[in-house]
């Protein structure tokens, strides 16, 4: 897509000494950041100078390009961005690392040399290198010059990094793809990009309350312990889990969690009825009705009907996942798979709903820690290798284990590490990414009940659950899962770490859905209100979306910014519309064309609906370092000259019933709604969850 070669000329090549391609001079720029709210401190004027400080990028015609200039304009970024990513959650795995870039099925190979400031890159091969990065050429030059991201070819089925380099390998990728669009300017000035990454690492980026922070400065004491006495032992963490859930009490939590729980019950409730709408949900539906399992707990959607409790929880959270518009716990989904468990073995045991509360609270506080420890550059968000630990430790608490049984409970769960496969979450089988850990959380919690034994340290065991999913730098690393339960509510409303999906997409697409919205509804209502959607690609010109870089990970990996993912959803059984829930254009497309985003809108009649279509070969998306975390700014340019742009620097705050109203409506009548949210609302006032069930189903209290 666009490049920014160093020493490219703009204009007639000549600028000011210590200038940018536009002629703001460095000092300048200082100075007008320092008075826009000091040093770097100016959030909201930040990304305009960032901008005029280094100009649009430079596009790089096709015929231009090559993998030498594209690795080359790479290493010259980063010589003044290194530091900044340095400070970044995984910027180990980049940082003073070694790669050698190999063209496949050619000798051209390069070492790349990238350092904490400063990068080498020369022709070659380096046997001492921490990671071979080896991709066919069209991918490299897609990668290097903004097309899509580095995940693409790994899901392609083009790109094989062996296991211990694949967390280092997948991250240059996504960087490289990312640096492409980093705006430095005709006349390229290291120092200057490094004092406005490090500005902005330190204070100028927006933030939300709850957030990950976008740039992790370590622990130096912790660091330079760790290496001069390394550790040899870790925290029993399988047995303070257990201890905890065991002695959880629904008197003993904050009204704060409490408010969370009920807001997860709502969200969830309403992505199960949306998602038993689904083509995917239905055929999970036949095939378990199939099973003629005995009547032990409730599906909740259409068709409601009883089933085992294990087979109930694997559809409630297939239904749950299928239209990613769950929640996440501060890195990690979870409503996907802790109510859903919490549901079904709280039917089974007939528990309270207070124990309900304190069951999905705890699985939460457990969920908020461990996705912390288990996330890595392949392993994160809906990925992180997670649910094996909180649902058995839920569905045990709601079945009445004790202690030393909740530990056999995890052992037996985690006997099997399931860790998913991305490429599977284009076809129906991605519901089973929660479903099958929560069919293993409830069952490894009924083999505990009947004495069967699991290893009682299988999380922190060196060889254990947690090596094998995921990346531990050090065993230190594990007290992270432990650290404040039972006194700091990680789960609680204050901290706002629930972070619930308004629209159904991935979580960092939320803002530019927002934007996009807040434009065709508010700012240019008028417009789109006498425009027929079959015109809009007439007055539309163009659409340009400044995302997230961690967005950017994502937005291309099932596309490679092509629409060859629109022709495999029509052909390819095994690519349905859920690798369009990850996609950056389409919801965006989808959302500017019919003024929302539901399930409705991953229908194929919308998909392949000619409006849409010709919308999304409009929009142009450009990961900006300026966003945050999950920042973004849409502007939709008018073919009349008109221009509306609108900055979401956060995820929005939604009166969260509103899912249960669009997932149950035509399933449920409004006042059948209205008593499932009041039934929410007063959940601890049931004696037996199994009344709350037959309410959420769609049955009148007794």
């Amino acid at each position: 897509m666009i490049e920014q070669e160093p020493g490219a000329p703009g204009g007639d090549g000549r600028q000011p000494e210590g200038s940018d391609g536009n002629g703001l001079l460095r000092r300048d720029f200082l100075k007008r950041s320092a008075v826009a709210g000091g040093a770097f401190a100016g959030a909201l004027a930040l990304p305009t100078l960032v901008r005029e400080a280094y100009g649009d990028p430079i596009p790089i015609p096709k015929a231009a390009r090559s993998v030498e200039g594209g690795l080359a304009a790479f290493a010259a970024k980063w010589q003044g961005a290194g530091p900044a990513v340095k400070l970044t959650r995984f910027g180990d795995f980049l940082s003073d690392k070694t790669f050698n870039c190999r063209v496949a099925g050619t000798p051209r190979s390069y070492v790349l040399i990238l350092g904490t400031a400063g990068a080498t890159l020369s022709p070659g091969v380096d046997p001492q290198r921490h990671g071979d990065m080896v991709m066919p050429e069209a991918d490299w030059l897609g990668v290097l010059y903004g097309d899509f991201t580095g995940l693409a070819p790994l899901l392609y089925g083009e790109s094989f990094p062996e296991r211990s380099a694949a967390n280092s390998v997948v991250l240059l990728g996504i960087v490289m793809y990312a640096f492409s669009f980093l705006p430095v300017g005709s006349n390229p000035d290291p120092q200057l990009l490094a004092q406005v990454l490090e500005g902005l690492a330190k204070s100028g980026l927006p933030s939300c309350k709850g957030e990950p922070a976008p740039f992790v400065l370590p622990n130096a004491t912790d660091t330079l312990a760790n290496v001069a006495r390394p550790p040899a032992s870790a925290p029993p963490v399988t047995k303070l889990l257990a201890e905890f859930v065991a002695g959880i009490r629904y008197e003993h939590i904050p009204p704060g969690t409490v408010a969370s729980a009920k807001e997860q019950l709502k969200s969830i409730l309403g992505t199960m009825y949306a998602g038993s709408r689904m083509p995917p949900g239905q055929k999970f539906a036949r095939a378990i009705k199939a099973f003629h399992d005995r009547p032990e707990a409730t599906v909740i959607g259409q068709g409601s009907f009883r089933t085992s409790a294990r087979h109930a929880a694997l559809l409630n959270s297939v239904y749950a996942q299928i239209l990613e518009w769950e929640d996440w716990t501060y890195l990690a989904h979870s409503g996907a798979s802790i109510v859903p468990t919490a549901l079904a073995a709280a039917e089974l045991s007939g528990a309270s709903g207070k124990e309900l509360v304190a069951a999905i609270v705890a699985g939460n506080e457990i969920l908020a820690r461990a996705g912390d420890v288990l996330t890595d550059v392949i392993h994160t968000g809906n990925a992180v290798a997670i649910h094996q630990i909180e649902t058995p430790l839920v569905a045990g608490k709601l079945l009445g284990l004790g202690r030393a049984q909740l530990q056999d409970a995890v052992g037996i769960c985690c006997t099997q590490p399931q860790v998913t496969s991305i490429p599977a979450w284009t076809a129906d089988a991605k519901g089973l990414l929660t479903g099958w850990p929560v069919m293993s959380g409830v069952e490894a919690a009924l083999y505990a009940r009947a004495g069967i034994t699991g290893r009682r340290d299988i999380l922190e065991n060196p060889i254990g659950y947690c090596y094998r999913v995921a990346d531990i730098p050090t065993p230190t690393r594990l007290a992270t899962m432990v650290d404040g339960l039972g006194r700091t509510w990680r789960f609680d409303r204050k901290y706002d770490q629930l972070f619930t999906k308004r629209f159904p997409t991935d979580g960092f697409q939320l803002t530019s859905v927002q934007a996009i919205l807040d434009i065709v509804n508010r700012q240019a209502k008028h417009i789109w209100n006498s425009t027929p959607r079959s015109r809009l690609p007439k007055i539309v010109k163009r659409v340009q979306v400044r995302i997230p870089w961690v967005m950017a990970a994502s937005a291309t990996m099932f596309s490679k910014g092509t629409k060859d993912i629109y022709s495999r959803i029509r052909r390819q059984p095994d690519w349905t519309y859920i690798s369009l829930l990850f996609d950056g254009k389409y919801p965006i497309a989808a959302s500017l064309v019919n003024r929302r985003l539901s399930f409705r809108e991953y229908s194929r009649s919308t998909i392949f609906n000619p409006a849409v279509q010709a919308v999304i070969d409009k929009i142009e998306l450009v990961p900006d370092i300026t966003m945050g975390v999950f920042g973004a700014e849409a502007t939709v340019e008018l073919t009349d000259g008109r221009k509306f742009t609108s900055r979401q620097d956060c995820i929005a705050d939604f009166p969260v019933a509103e899912k249960l109203y669009i997932g149950a409506r035509g399933i449920r009548s409004r006042g059948q709604i209205r008593s499932i949210v009041r039934a929410v609302d007063h959940v601890e006032s049931f004696a037996n969850v199994r009344d709350f069930v037959r309410i959420a189903a769609g049955a009148r209290r007794r």
